[in-house]
């Protein structure tokens, strides 16, 4: 069990409720209290004070610190609580009638089915008599939760067991709190949403809403909402004012906080949160991009505050383009939906407009709740599920090594599986060998996949004491061999190649090895798993040196990135190879030439400085203290591993890295590039395969210079010649062509060409000679462009080009469809060609006849 050094504490933290079991989403704007994102203020005793000293508290913080009359404040407890009562009435001189009694539905607090659990009292504000409904006009402040039992999971008889030391959890909502001490009706009339609601409604020109200081915005911001209120009416346009002015606040706290938009996890959280402001706001009528150009006041000054209004911005770009990209489908699926005697989008029907142009299901609903119709989710979810299954049947879990896995962990159930009491022992950090281990468990690791591709039979093997570093923080397993020992192993003991290492269920690390040929699966498993056998492990040396290089490497660079681009730059992933590094991290855009040898530059310094890099045991929140790196969102135990990379890199980590930064040398940076929204890649190489890829672009450039005839200093200077030349070139050939494409010459022929019952008169067929058997684009606008003279020349006739293989057709698009015409010539010659009523542009065969001859096929006088 987790034990603290210190038994009572206060906090003040930033939550969002925009999904799961807590989600105020649907409410936002239209209450007064109800936010995406707001502020929780809470104290807490761990086995200290308990429920006479946390109602002494409250009641002293809210009486005495702030000021508020009594008279206007009354409490909850659960209604068999009734020590709860007798210390209000004692602390608070409440009477009874102040005093009110709810179940367990509101006052008894639970995380879930098992676990600790207990009354709450919660404390409400009179926000006066005038309000009718009691729901809205008794304002919750404070909650008070007195964790005293336990509850078992599956226990049915409702059994409360009391906990030994009892434990105080508060909460209470900076916003509301403003409110009251404000003085004004809602959380939306505090001085932290006028000046920015003031922004957003300047932007929406919502009618009278003009300037904080007009009477009639505050008109508008004292009214009420009214739940029958008509589209577009004020009513609305207040909400979305509201939503809006939430939104943005939310968004700029999660984007401070290190979350960017993405379609997974908490970055989709924000991205859906964004979204759904910009489809308020368009609901009453506004267009085009707007939200960047409200500026939220809390966040105008804080460090990242362009970089964060950038990615807005980015975001309302993508979403503009997605609309637009998959409008048509939209409508489509609408229209098909509309005329459905359920007025219901399909299920199959969401998951293609999801599938194909990536538009979410909650956008959809949106978008079809505006229409009046409604959204099978149940059947995206099956739609959802059955793409997964078929993704999954088409591909298997591959290594790095082309072997094809089932990636299913040891279990005493699973075939062919020894049972594995206790996970094994990594020396791996210290030794790269081991002596005499002892197998603890073999499992079969071939897939149905690989058994239909007779892919050799493999085995995964666990060892007591490994030296093989297992797959993971980004870093790929180790590779290796084990050396099989028996009694009768002689001189020549059975060696096995271990392929890759893998963490599975329970911390067990496997080791994947082919079979050897010649010996069955069975054979070997029950020679591994004799009491009388053990084996000696050791890892390829070389190939983790380069994974350590790398991943040493990825710690830099987080750090170069961080100092070049700014504090919000975050892992989002990594992967390291034994000759390379990917490393992904949260930015809002592309990097320029400049920022990417900056952060190469940096760090090859670090790199050349020969840091020491250090590997600690620490305390976590000694860690944290510390300043090192962690995951944000990363589960970690009590005691975590730091690496330290002199006094410029501190971060938690579990992989293997060098001994100093001098191995990271040189560092070159291969790409850089975006997978997601706000999300960028890098790829790099370091150490020894750092120089391999510079002495290769050396060798590339001094082959370059040798074709240039010039030394490898010069060749920037000999391409820049070059280039000067080129473009003289083509300005020439632009003049030639024009003066080719002007030159007067009469028609090879002239005649009518029949087409059923239409004829088409006066056809003229030309042969150009400036590029005959050139099929260059260039060569081939110089056709287009005479063929185009010819026609402003002789516009009552339809001009038929021929250059070598290459042949055009212009008309006025009146007398002929010069397309369609191409294609009547073409179709008997073996041609292809096409195009529109005033151009067409095609190709003969290779042993295409001369243009005389192709008169007289085509052509009739």
């Amino acid at each position: 069990t987790e034990q603290r050094p210190y038994v009572r504490a206060t906090s003040a933290q930033r939550c969002v409720r925009a999904g799961g079991k807590h989600n105020d989403l649907d409410q936002v704007g239209l209450t007064r209290r109800h936010h995406t994102l707001f502020e929780m203020l809470g104290n807490f005793s761990f086995g200290d004070y308990f429920k006479e000293d946390a109602i002494a508290f409250s009641w002293q913080f809210l009486t005495k610190e702030l000021g508020l009359p009594k008279e206007r404040l009354h409490v909850t407890v659960l209604n068999n609580d009734d020590e709860a009562r007798q210390l209000w009435r004692k602390i608070a001189q409440l009477d009874d009638s102040k005093i009110l009694s709810l179940g367990e539905d509101d006052n008894f607090w639970a995380m879930g089915d098992s676990g600790p659990c207990g009354p709450c009292s919660e404390i409400f504000w009179d926000l006066g008599d005038h309000i009718e409904d009691p729901d809205e006009r008794f304002l919750e402040l404070w909650n008070l939760v007195f964790m005293q039992f336990f509850r078992n999971e599956g226990d049915n008889t409702g059994t409360l067991h009391p906990l030994p030391k009892p434990s105080v959890d508060t909460g209470m909502g900076l916003e509301r709190i403003a409110s009251v001490l404000q003085n004004v009706p809602s959380n939306y009339h505090t001085d932290a949403f006028v000046p920015l609601m003031d922004q957003v409604a300047g932007v929406m020109d919502a009618q009278r809403a003009r300037s904080i200081n007009s009477p009639t915005f505050a008109d508008i911001l004292q009214e009420e909402l009214d739940p029958r209120a008509q589209r577009f009416s004020v009513n609305q346009q207040i909400q979305t004012i509201r939503i809006v002015s939430d939104h943005l606040k939310a968004s700029y706290a999660m984007l401070h906080d290190g979350i960017f938009p993405s379609n997974i996890g908490r970055g989709y959280v924000l991205r859906r949160i964004i979204r759904r402001a910009i489809r308020h706001a368009q609901h009453c009528g506004v267009e085009g991009r707007f939200l960047s150009k409200i500026v939220v006041p809390e966040w105008e000054h804080a460090a990242g505050f362009s970089q964060m209004r950038s990615i807005i911005a980015n975001e309302e770009k993508a979403f503009e383009e997605m609309l637009v990209n998959g409008k048509r489908a939209m409508e489509k699926v609408f229209a098909t939906a509309t005329g459905a005697s359920n007025k219901t989008i399909a299920g199959a029907d969401a998951f293609r407009l999801y599938d194909t142009y990536g538009i979410p299901l909650d956008i959809t609903q949106v978008l079809a709740e505006e229409r009046g119709i409604s959204v099978d989710t149940v059947g995206f979810e099956v739609a959802l599920e059955d793409h997964k299954r078929k993704a999954t049947e088409s591909s298997a879990f591959a290594s790095n090594h082309g072997e094809v896995l089932d990636g299913k962990a040891p279990s005493a159930s699973s075939s062919g599986v020894s049972t594995v009491q206790q996970a094994g022992e990594f020396v791996g950090y210290e030794n790269l060998n081991v002596q005499a281990a002892r197998v603890l468990s073999v499992w079969n690791g071939i897939s149905e996949a690989s058994k239909r591709s007779n892919a050799p039979a493999s085995i995964w093997i666990s060892i007591d004491r490994s030296p093989f570093y297992a797959e993971g923080g980004g870093q790929v397993g180790d590779r290796g061999r084990l050396v099989v020992n028996t009694p009768s192993s002689g001189e020549r003991p059975l060696e096995l190649v271990v392929q890759d290492t893998k963490r599975f269920a329970n911390d067990v690390v496997g080791l994947h090895c082919v079979v050897p040929a010649g010996m069955e699966y069975a054979d070997l498993e029950a020679l591994l798993t004799s009491s009388d056998v053990s084996v000696d492990g050791h890892v390829d040396k070389k190939l983790r040196a380069g994974c350590q290089v790398h991943h040493s490497a990825t710690h830099l660079l987080q750090c170069a990135l961080k100092q070049v681009l700014g504090d919000h730059v975050t892992q989002c992933g990594s992967f390291v190879t034994t000759d390379r590094l990917r490393f992904d991290f949260a930015h809002f855009g592309a990097m320029s030439l400049d920022e990417m040898a900056q952060v190469e530059t940096l760090v090859n310094q670090m790199a050349t400085e020969e840091l020491a890099v250090q590997t600690l045991e620490l305390p976590r929140d000694e860690a944290e203290q510390s300043g090192a790196i962690c995951n944000f969102g990363e589960k970690y135990g009590d005691v975590v591993r730091v690496v330290r990379i002199g006094d410029v890199s501190s971060e938690f980590c579990g992989g293997t890295h060098v001994s100093n930064s001098s191995s990271i040398f040189p560092f070159v940076i291969l790409s850089e590039g975006s997978v997601a929204a706000g999300t960028r890649r890098m790829e790099a190489v370091a150490g020894v395969e750092g120089a391999k890829h510079l002495q290769s672009k050396d060798k590339t450039l001094q082959d370059l210079a040798a074709q240039l005839e010039t030394t490898p200093a010069k060749v920037p200077e000999r391409i820049a010649k070059m280039q000067k030349q080129m473009k003289q070139l083509e300005s020439y050939a632009q003049s030639l062509g024009d003066l080719l494409a002007a030159l007067p010459a009469a028609p090879v022929a002239q005649g009518r060409i029949e087409n059923g019952a239409t004829t088409v008169d006066n056809v003229q067929l030309h042969e150009f000679h400036a590029g005959s058997g050139n099929t260059s684009s260039e060569f081939v606008k110089v056709l287009r462009r005479r063929a185009e003279f010819l026609q402003r020349e002789s516009p009552g006739a339809v001009h038929v080009v021929v250059m070598g293989t290459q042949i055009v057709c212009v008309s006025d698009g009146k007398r002929a469809h010069a397309g369609k015409l191409l294609q009547q010539i073409l179709k008997p010659l073996g041609g292809r060609g096409g195009g529109t009523a005033s151009f067409a542009q095609g190709s003969l065969p290779q042993d295409a006849a001369s243009v005389q001859d192709l008169a007289g096929k085509v052509l009739q006088s």
